[in-house]
């Protein structure tokens, strides 16, 4: 089918808009959108108040369809998931759920706190995500769920019994807390309610999807191999499935770059999918980084240390009993970031006479230049531009 410029502009204006009204979530954006196309789940890590729900919920109300929304306790019971028990059914001899507004019947399913899950709940769960199946009065209905998001606070801790509900969800992120105090401070001035959205139909969807599956991937499978090998050496082991779903990630992901075949940058996703436990996550993205692209890698060093430097001069509170000490610190931070800026322009210069994409490391130059500019014209009081 190729690639619907219409259809595509879509999703790329949902993803835009999405970014705009949740801040410091591009990967996770992005990784919502790639799952719906690639029939996948997600899970979102992270404490209480950090806008997962939110986030689910903004994007649920942009697709056309049926969107189911539970918070899981320890107490919960099958029938507040899928559906109350017929009655009629019983003195029928038959043990028929009623459905209706439930999860069977939900193309998008948000699970808050999902780990709370009761063993009564989690068969049927697993089930539902897998085969897209509801066992219902012994009859396997099919179910025309489209992604489950998961929610929690924490890590499940009985691995035994939900680490299969675990590994049932393909793209895995971390959310934290907003950090940079520009997005803070942006966070605080956000409308209540987002300006007019895009939206689309279940059929629009559907035809992404189709369109998913025809982007091209033989080009990187051989990179899929190579990154196994090098986790393999971090003791980082994904599981054939996880790896053949991966597949599909890489597909969904290079159709939102706008590739009807895919490139290496367009494997860079695969960082939010093969790693298991929260302490691998770096390790997991430097070796998927620095195996695709090096240079993204080293740019990708350079910003998060211009970050660390970036929120320490911004965010120390004011001294005023030593006020020409707090300059001093914030005209050092000006001038590493300058020199975080020059490393990223050299670090560009590589990868265009290397042949390679300079789109990131770009990106993390305006980041820096940003940063910079906050500093120069908001701490500084000077009206000097940086450049890169």
């Amino acid at each position: 089918m190729g690639l619907s410029l219409a259809l595509h502009g879509q999703f790329l204006s949902i993803e835009r808009e999405l970014n705009q009204s949740h801040l410091e979530r591009p990967d996770v954006v992005r990784s919502l959108l790639v799952a719906l196309l690639a029939r996948q789940h997600v899970i979102l890590l992270g404490p209480p108040g950090t806008g997962k729900s939110r986030l689910v919920r903004d994007l649920c109300q942009r697709i056309v369809g049926r969107f189911f929304e539970w918070q899981l306790t320890r107490m919960s019971t099958p029938e507040e998931i899928f559906g109350p028990i017929s009655l009629q059914g019983l003195q029928q001899d038959r043990y028929r759920r009623i459905a209706t507004g439930k999860l069977p019947e939900a193309e998008i399913a948000y699970l808050d706190e999902t780990f709370k899950a009761s063993s009564a709940i989690l068969n049927t769960l697993l089930a539902a995500m897998n085969e897209r199946i509801f066992f219902n009065d012994g009859q396997a209905i099919p179910m025309p769920l489209e992604m489950l998001v998961g929610a929690s606070n924490e890590l499940p801790e009985d691995r035994e019994e939900l680490g299969a509900l675990w590994d049932r969800f393909l793209i895995r992120h971390v959310v934290d807390y907003v950090k940079d105090p520009a997005s803070f401070a942006a966070l605080l001035q956000a409308p209540a309610h987002p300006a007019a959205q895009t939206t689309i139909t279940l059929s629009d969807l559907k035809a992404a999807q189709q369109a998913v599956e025809t982007v091209d991937v033989l080009g990187v499978l051989p990179l899929l191999g190579q990154l196994r090998t090098e986790l393999a050496k971090l003791g980082v082991i994904a599981s054939d499935r996880r790896w053949r779903q991966s597949v599909g990630i890489v597909q969904a992901n290079a159709w939102m770059n706008g590739h009807t075949v895919a490139d290496a940058g367009d494997v860079t996703i695969l960082q939010h999918v093969l790693w298991d436990e929260p302490d691998q996550r770096l390790a997991v993205a430097k070796a998927v980084l620095t195996l695709i692209s090096p240079f993204d890698q080293e740019a990708q060093d350079i910003l998060d240390d211009a970050k660390d430097v970036y929120i320490k001069a911004v965010g120390a509170p004011p001294d005023a009993e030593n006020d020409a000490h707090q300059y001093e610190a914030i005209l050092q931070a000006s001038q590493l970031l300058n020199t975080a800026g020059k490393r990223l322009g050299a670090i560009a210069k590589k990868a265009r006479e290397a042949g390679k994409s300079t789109a990131q490391i770009r990106e993390n130059m305006a980041q820096v230049q940003a940063w910079h500019h906050d500093i120069m014209v908001n701490h500084l009081g000077m009206k000097e531009e940086i450049e890169v």
